[in-house]
């Protein structure tokens, strides 16, 4: 079955290479820095609009999503680096957990991501207050005439969701409402060998709120945003462990209040995040509640040759495994030294400590060619959860460091529209959990490590053909570390390849789309063992949108056609071969 995908994979690629077109990759410059803007098709438009980051992201080779089945807790990694060095803003805002370092993508709604949301390696340095390599800039806005729009999901493994949207305006402020209620039994069959298995134990079930008002007060421009979460997920569906329960409940409260006058802009942001986990699959048999309380301000300043912004934040962590309250106060200054070229100074204070980094940008345009050049040093402060967890927390450990360069380029060759980047980071005291001595993990600094990832992304439209294929490969090891004949060792679950092709065909009533992708091998032991090796992993998606009458459209998947076998994680086998069906009704 997987030659059968990959002999289709290839023959369209050749096929299509003979088409021809006009369109032009559009680039963006995010806060000087290039990456391609991202592009939805017409299956993209639908799940943009309801579903979630961890299953819309898997579109873009850049990101490598870590999940146990679908809708479980899902994190992400770029550029081969652990998911807490890449950051997620919100409005300007970091919101990456400062108690554990990263946020559950299965719970961040699709539709705040805008086409210039991704900030790919070294970007990220310009545009997040402490991002280390990657992220994402978040953010939605309201429509100043009104809508009204019911989104129904449904899988043959036991997923149900219902998405209602609104927006609109009274009196002078604008409005836009997103709700969504979702569950799923995950209930599907998988195959080990020769023997065929069912899959239970990883039910979920999410409701979320999201609230936007836009305005205007004298001179002032102001938005307003609430964001509420509550999850509960079950992760008992391992092979080795299904007996044992792995229970987490979430609540999540955010809210930010940003205002701008002239060159003046500021955020408030509040969150509070309550916690229940249960894990009985360890000696421990751990049973967790924990609290999370952040508010920030944040305060920028943009010049005509200079942006400036200074935040900072109240860290509050409470309940059973972590109690800690710190400050955090972190400067951003960024300088235009001509045209083409901007330098960034940051320093940031956290746990009585003081971290800093700098950058040097080069963009240059020539013709239908962008070129991008960066040289850095970046850091990352530790958690909360790295240095006060109980037990295992580690006071004394530094903040991670790191040193590389980037290089982007642009440009459109013939009737191909190509971007490609490489980032190459060097990293000091790099963070990693391991096991001591009497069985408890413990966070430790690895001295040097050294992640290297470089990406291709090439689009053209020819006629009722759209095609887009999307390369990364990524290289990461361990130099030197804490651990004894260390060199070489694997930094874990980081795929050596990640390709995603997109194939569509668009008729005025039907469009029909088939995304291949594969997911290469990955290390899950640090030692490099052939017995800890995922190997490579390829499947298919055939999906069909319609519109019917004006006001409706429906979407129908038919996922993993080739019934393939695939994993995110040892011993988690995700769906073979199932479907689902859309149905978006509009008021207009």
């Amino acid at each position: 079955m997987k030659k059968w995908t990959l002999l289709i994979f290839l023959m369209r690629v050749y096929i299509l290479g003979a088409q021809k077109t006009d369109t032009l990759i559009t680039a963006h410059v995010h806060s000087n820095g290039l990456d391609p803007l991202e592009e939805r098709t017409s299956l993209d438009t639908i799940i943009h609009s309801i579903g979630d980051i961890a299953y819309y992201l898997q579109k873009d080779s850049r990101f490598q999503i870590r999940q146990y089945a679908p809708g479980s807790v899902a994190t992400m990694n770029l550029g081969g680096a652990n998911s807490n060095q890449s950051r997620i803003m919100w409005e300007g805002v970091d919101i990456s957990s400062m108690a554990s370092g990263v946020l559950d993508l299965s719970i961040v709604p699709s539709v705040l991501v805008t086409e210039k949301s991704i900030a790919s390696g070294s970007n990220a340095f310009l545009s997040g207050d402490k991002a280390m390599i990657g992220g994402l800039s978040l953010g939605w806005v309201t429509h100043t005439k009104p809508f009204f729009t019911t989104s129904f999901t449904a899988n043959s493994i036991g997923l149900r969701s219902l998405v209602v949207q609104n927006g609109g305006k009274f009196s002078r402020i604008r409005y836009r409402s997103f709700v969504k209620t979702e569950q799923s039994t995950n209930d599907y069959n998988y195959t080990i060998g020769n023997t065929d298995f069912r899959m239970k134990g990883m039910e979920y079930s999410t409701l979320t709120l999201l609230q936007r008002y836009e305005g205007k007060l004298g001179r002032i421009q102001w938005n307003a945003n609430i964001w509420y979460t509550d999850a509960m997920k079950n992760n008992r569906g391992s092979v080795l462990t299904s007996g044992n329960i792995n229970h987490l409940e979430d609540r999540i409260l955010r809210g930010i209040l940003s205002t701008q006058v002239g060159d003046w802009s500021g955020n408030f942001f509040f969150g509070k995040e309550w916690q229940s986990y249960t894990d009985t699959n360890s000696n421990i048999n751990l049973r967790d509640t924990n609290t999370y309380d952040q508010l920030t301000l944040r305060l920028v300043k943009k010049g005509k040759r200079s942006q400036s912004s200074i935040s900072g934040s109240h860290i509050n962590a409470g309940g059973t495994s972590r109690r800690a309250s710190l400050v955090q106060a972190t400067i951003n200054h960024k300088q235009f030294l001509g045209k083409t070229v901007n330098a960034v100074l940051r320093s940031t204070l956290w746990n009585l400590k003081v971290y800093g980094g700098a950058q040097v940008n080069l963009i240059k345009d020539w013709k239908t060619t962008y070129h991008q050049l960066t040289a850095g040093t970046f850091y990352r402060v530790p958690t909360v959860n790295e240095l006060f967890w109980l037990p295992g927390g580690n006071p004394n450990l530094k903040g991670e460091q790191s040193y590389g360069v980037k290089y982007s380029v642009q440009r459109k060759l013939g009737v191909v529209n190509t971007y490609f980047s490489t980032d190459q980071l060097y990293h000091n005291n790099l963070i990693q959990w391991t096991p001591s001595t009497d069985g408890m993990w413990q966070p430790e600094n690895i001295q040097v490590a050294y992640t290297s990832s470089s990406s291709l992304i090439s689009r053209y439209w020819s006629g009722k053909w759209a095609n887009e294929l999307s390369i990364t490969h990524q290289y990461s090891r361990v130099l030197q570390a804490i651990f004894s004949r260390n060199e070489g060792k694997s930094l874990l679950y980081r795929p050596d390849w990640n390709v995603v092709h997109t194939l569509t065909y668009k008729t005025p009533s039907l469009d029909v789309q088939l995304r291949t992708n594969y997911l290469g091998k990955r290390q899950t032991l640090r030692d490099n063992s052939p017995l800890g090796e995922i190997s490579g992993e390829l499947w298919a998606d055939l999906s069909f949108t319609a519109a019917v009458w004006s006001k409706t459209k429906i979407l129908v998947t038919v996922h993993n056609i080739t019934n393939s076998n695939r994993t995110f994680f040892l011993n988690y086998p995700m769906p073979g071969r199932h479907y689902s069906i859309t149905i978006q009704l509009h008021s207009k």
